[in-house]
């Protein structure tokens, strides 16, 4: 059996700190059921399409959640009343895990932060409050461009198509939850 890529790192942490760690990765587990679970930056960290999203680590005197952006912890000043942060780090108790509500405000506020990156520049991409992907594309001169892809909320893929420009073009497929197509449409 392959060792998860967390295992290493908690087992070198000693108690409190390793107890609260595996609290607090377990319930981002829950709320990105979908997500890669890597080694990022020496630490563990949950990626979503590619992107760190949040992750944690343990220190002698604190353990730390990082959202792997300098803008989250900005935004959710009001809710972190109590918490030692500043931009990249949240820092709490080692034996006291961060609440589950405040775990999904921080990753919903994440979620929403890549998608208004991704808005701004070539490639468009929206997440569902889970994790998964809403759909992921082109675009050029603000419209969209290139392939696209459009997923349910349990990380499925229901349709693939082309544009050009704005305009639909190629052939557009539709899928079933079991990846079989249902659909084929030539623009």
């Amino acid at each position: 059996m392959e060792d998860h890529p967390f295992d290493a790192y908690l087992s070198a942490q000693p108690q409190p700190q390793q107890r609260t760690l595996v609290a607090v990765a377990a319930s981002i587990r829950t709320l990105l059921p979908g997500a890669f679970e890597c080694i990022s930056y020496g630490m563990p960290a949950f990626q979503v399409d590619g992107t760190s999203v949040a992750g944690l680590a343990g220190f002698k005197n604190h353990c730390s959640y990082f959202p792997h952006s300098g803008a989250v912890l900005a935004r959710m000043s009001a809710d972190l009343v109590g918490y030692d942060h500043n931009e990249g780090t949240l820092r709490f108790p080692v034996d006291k895990p961060l609440p589950k509500a405040l775990l999904r405000k921080l990753v919903i506020e994440r979620m929403r932060l890549e998608a208004e990156r991704s808005a701004a520049g070539p490639k468009a991409r929206e997440f569902y409050e889970n994790g998964y992907l809403k759909f992921k594309g082109g675009v050029r001169d603000g419209r969209t461009h290139g392939a696209w892809s459009w997923y349910r909320k349990d990380g499925s893929l229901m349709r693939t198509g082309q544009f050009k420009l704005g305009a639909q073009v190629g052939t557009w497929r539709t899928f079933d939850r079991d990846a079989n197509l249902v659909k084929e449409t030539r623009f």
